[in-house]
């Protein structure tokens, strides 16, 4: 015996349709977009990293001239790569306690930015100072006084040649010695930081070596084509406090106004037309609920003022006081 099934007609699949729409699904396909680390700042766009890429090409170029006399050997040096971070969380990441460093600073003023090489770029860049090409320097060796001399005037001569397009706007200078270890640099947790990247290769090796500058982006500014801002002022706590709410108390807040609410099924919904009467779930004298994200904060009585429906408040859900005075239109 074959159960009974009652299937709907196309006539009453159009009613349904009709009574609660028909609309495709959205998408939900991912778009194609660029990647974006909020962690990160954005200092400077893409134009301006287009501009700081070909300034910084032509500094690449200038220590390519000073490491080929150094060596008296050709040297090929190209920008490898160039980030931005908040100083906080760079300055926790970095692990230079073997590399090492040189700062610079500006005539008056703590240093505000440093070079550093790697164990295995110094050890190489020792080595041929040195003039001895048949030994290789051990990484876990500290360097000698001779040795931290040349090294450090050869750093000196690269990060002059990295400095000389900023002198325009900051009077920066080398202040060494080199030293191994990160350098006691003071930075705000969210200041901009600019990392740059140069990879050194020399003809007669095929080990390339990296020599990255580190300072903040506001230094890099006007070599990319952007104006420095000032840094904002700072404020109290109370201060910001105060402005927050003052904020807070314009932003605009939707009320909707709920009469009554009743539950009918598919087919009480198909069946209805003009002229039928909904038996909703509240008296005639019922309040009214004033909704706010969802949540019932006011009751009131159903009302009209100055052409419009409007809701006389009388209690509040959160307070349950009782008032007379407020209206809210409809």
């Amino acid at each position: 015996m074959t159960p009974s099934t009652t299937h709907l007609g196309r006539a009453k699949i159009g009613q349904l349709l009709a009574a609660i729409g028909s609309k495709h699904a959205p998408d939900q396909s991912s778009p194609d977009a660029a990647s974006y680390d909020w962690r990160d700042p954005h200092y400077f766009n893409a134009d301006h990293q287009g501009r700081l890429a070909q300034a910084l090409g032509q500094v690449a170029a200038r220590m390519a001239e000073i490491l080929t006399r150094a060596r008296n050997s050709a040297f090929e040096v190209s920008l490898k790569v160039l980030t931005q971070h908040y100083a906080g969380d760079f300055c926790h990441r970095m692990e230079l306690d073997r590399d090492y460093c040189l700062t610079f600073a500006p005539d008056k003023g703590p240093p505000c930015g440093f070079v550093s090489i790697a164990p295995q770029t110094t050890s190489a860049w020792v080595t041929w100072l040195l003039g001895d090409a048949d030994s290789t320097h051990d990484l876990n060796q500290a360097l000698s006084p001779l040795e931290e001399s040349l090294l450090g005037d050869l750093l000196t001569s690269v990060l002059e040649a990295f400095l000389a397009p900023l002198q325009a706007q900051h009077n920066l200078r080398p202040a060494g010695p080199v030293c191994q270890g990160q350098p006691n640099l003071q930075y705000e947790l969210t200041e901009e930081i600019a990392r740059v990247v140069f990879q050194v290769k020399s003809a007669d090796s095929g080990q390339p070596g990296e020599i990255a500058f580190v300072l903040p982006c506001s230094r890099l500014a006007a070599l990319a084509g952007k104006t420095a801002t000032a840094a904002p002022a700072k404020v109290t706590p109370q201060e910001l406090s105060h402005a927050l709410m003052e904020h807070l108390q314009q932003v605009p807040v939707t009320v909707r106004i709920t009469l009554a609410s009743t539950t009918l099924t598919f087919q009480e919904i198909l069946d209805l037309g003009p002229g039928d009467i909904l038996l909703l779930d509240k008296p005639v004298d019922g309040t009214a609920e004033l909704i706010v994200n969802g949540r019932t904060v006011f009751r009131g009585r159903p009302a009209q003022s100055q052409g419009q429906y409007a809701a006389v408040i009388l209690e509040s859900e959160t307070a349950g006081q009782q008032t007379t005075t407020a209206k809210a239109p409809k």
